[in-house]
């Protein structure tokens, strides 16, 4: 089993498998007792539409892959990556239910309000960001910090955000991602006014990990920021009107960074003579480039 077919597996179904069942639950939101300790009030969330979880009492959540591992660190068992993969395919009778969450979709956004936008100045969202490879300055220097309110359950949260190309922003936690607005790739100048080049992310905290990777505040050449490689389309007429010769992409290791870097290279091959590099041969054992920076600098 690899991490994409894991991330289709339904929470709920792998609660159901370690005895645990619903205290409450509507549409929307399943509710339990804990699975990582004892406790007599249910705190532990999970949202069917994305298919990720909460625990109000620790606090943390994430995606299945991170409910294994901090699972099997509650058990004090050896909770990496690969051991997560192998304690859920062992788990017999759990079967892809379903799709993975990528993003918020429209009637999520009709949900989520923005209230506010201000410097980012939540000591969470920079701890959580300091735990991706992404230092203060960096953070300071692009993003933004949001506040949002949900509609349905009268809460109000922060998030970072990165303004794109039609004044929208393009926002994540460390549970989830969205945009507020209307979804668009973001475009940044590179040093160089004349840049030949142009680097193609996913999303920007690939962006600001090549950021410190390169140990730069600004790459030489400019930069496109996807959002979403659905966004692939959009952001192809920003190529083909332009100067480049040189492209390079860091798409992710997965089955849709590897498809968006093939239509980048076969967009190269039909508009000679530009040159495609795809750099995600740096890291070919990571999911993405922010993968790689947090294991180099740990």
């Amino acid at each position: 089993m690899n991490i994409e077919q894991a991330r289709t597996i339904a929470i709920t179904d792998v609660m159901d498998k370690l005895g645990h069942h619903p205290t409450k639950k509507n549409t929307r939101d399943v509710w339990y007792l804990s699975p990582f300790r004892a406790e007599r009030t249910a705190s532990f969330k999970v949202n069917l539409a994305r298919n990720v979880w909460y625990d109000f009492g620790i606090p943390a959540g994430g995606d299945i892959i991170k409910f294994v591992r901090s699972y099997l660190e509650s058990e004090a068992q050896s909770s990496s990556v690969s051991d997560a993969l192998r304690w859920l395919s062992n788990l017999s009778g759990i079967t892809p239910s379903v799709k993975p969450f990528i993003e918020t979709g429209e009637e999520e956004e009709k949900r989520i309000v923005l209230r506010s936008v201000f410097k980012l100045r939540s000591v969470g969202l920079l701890e959580y960001l300091d735990h991706r490879g992404i230092p203060d300055e960096l953070a300071h220097a692009y993003l933004r910090e949001i506040r949002l309110y949900d509609n349905d359950t009268g809460r109000s949260f922060t998030a970072i955000a990165f303004k794109n190309n039609l004044g929208a922003y393009e926002y994540r936690t460390y549970q989830f991602k969205g945009c507020i607005g209307k979804k668009a790739v973001i475009s940044i100048r590179g040093k160089n006014p004349s840049a030949e080049g142009v680097h193609l992310f996913e999303g920007f905290m690939d962006f600001l990990s090549v950021l410190v990777l390169e140990e730069k505040m600004k790459l030489d050449d400019d930069v496109i920021i996807l959002n979403s490689a659905m966004m692939l389309k959009q952001a192809l007429p920003l190529l083909d009107k332009s100067t480049y010769k040189y492209i390079y992409t860091w798409f992710d290791n997965d089955d849709t960074g590897k498809k968006a870097t093939e239509s980048i290279q076969n967009f190269c091959v039909e508009n000679p003579p530009l040159e495609h590099t795809p750099m995600n041969e740096s890291y070919p054992a990571y999911k993405d480039v922010n993968e790689w920076l947090i294991h180099l600098i740990s």
